[in-house]
């Protein structure tokens, strides 16, 4: 009898339930899309070394007039901002002696600093920029730099060159570099060597674009080293050097027309204003592109002051992803 107790109680379902059944269904929390704000402190280097190397060949005459008559437009961003800065010059020739990475003198001065006047440094420049064209026809440019920051450093270049200091090169040449004493690759390894940041050395080349132009050659041994070290790059040919100046003077002091954004936005979502001594301004769309690649905006012809700071508001793509997400769920659930 109890064996057939126990089968019986084993052949039995058990449907094990509560007093009151719970119903549940699906219950999202609300996702607003909420904006972001990523706010930029516009900051300058503390001291910048500007060495500008000048083809001083036949063919040249035209070009040191376009660079010493637009000089003005790069000294905008030095005079009276409070950077400490050194400007010198040399010429590409390394046959003539008293050249030979040698900086231009002016009176009894090797370079501009943040000591002098506006005007005064823009006029020093054109005097030591006037270089004249009876120079070496097998301009080499880079051994002129490396020479002038390295074996005449504490010679008669003494004082221009500060290893804290931010580095910046510009070139201006119509045809390639013939030099010898170092090549693309030396040079390169060697400007990267000499500052911990990658941002504190630049080498820039207005020279003949790829392939050449009507009046040059390219810029071989010059284009190579800017784009492996970072700098601007400008053809020889053009008109009017009065936009690149510009644009070498702002990237020498530190200034930025670019600020990358801290997450990946909603395109349509940005908008921009920019803060400067406390009174704010904002921006239209035409006065500013959103790049998806590198994720940042930059200002069409707007440069902010130092200290000014960019807001840039946006809504992240992750917030409507989510919001995506939830949405699909509760089509599904219905």
């Amino acid at each position: 009898m109890f064996a057939l107790v126990v089968a019986l109680l084993g052949c039995q379902e058990y449907n094990l339930q509560g007093p009151n059944t719970v119903v549940t269904t699906y219950n999202p929390p609300s996702l607003e899309q909420e904006e972001r704000t990523d706010r930029i402190t516009q900051v300058t280097v503390p001291a910048v070394d500007v060495l500008f190397v000048v083809d001083n060949s036949g063919s040249m005459a035209e070009e040191q007039k376009n660079l010493r008559d637009n000089f003005a437009s790069f000294m905008r961003y030095f005079t009276d901002s409070g950077l400490d800065y050194h400007v010198g010059v040399v010429s590409t020739d390394m046959d003539n002696r008293q050249e030979s990475g040698r900086l231009i003198a002016d009176g009894s001065t090797r370079y501009i600093d943040s000591t002098w006047e506006a005007e005064a440094a823009i006029t020093s420049f054109r005097e030591r920029a006037n270089l004249g064209t009876g120079g070496s026809s097998d301009e080499r440019g880079k051994d002129a730099a490396y020479r002038a920051l390295t074996t005449e450093a504490e010679k008669t270049n003494a004082g221009f060159y500060r290893e804290e200091a931010v580095l910046s090169i510009v070139v201006i040449s119509d045809e390639h570099d013939y030099s010898r004493d170092v090549s693309v690759a030396e040079f390169v390894s060697w400007m990267n060597s000499l500052k911990r940041e990658d941002d504190q050395t630049w080498f820039s080349s207005i020279v003949g674009p790829d392939g050449g132009c009507a009046t040059a050659e390219e810029g071989r041994g010059y284009l190579e080293v800017t784009r492996q070290v970072g700098g601007v790059e400008f053809s020889i040919c053009e008109p009017d050097y009065a936009s690149v100046l510009e644009e070498l003077g702002m990237q020498a002091a530190g200034l930025k027309r670019e600020f990358f954004l801290s997450e990946v936005p909603i395109a349509d979502s940005i908008s921009v204003s920019v803060t400067t001594d406390g009174e704010e301004d904002r921006f239209k769309d035409s006065e500013w592109a959103y790049d998806g690649v590198r994720n940042s905006i930059t200002f069409a012809s707007f440069v902010p002051d130092p200290l000014a700071v960019v807001n840039i508001v946006y809504i992240p793509l992750a917030e409507q992803e989510a919001v995506e997400a939830v949405d699909t769920a509760v089509e599904e659930e219905e």
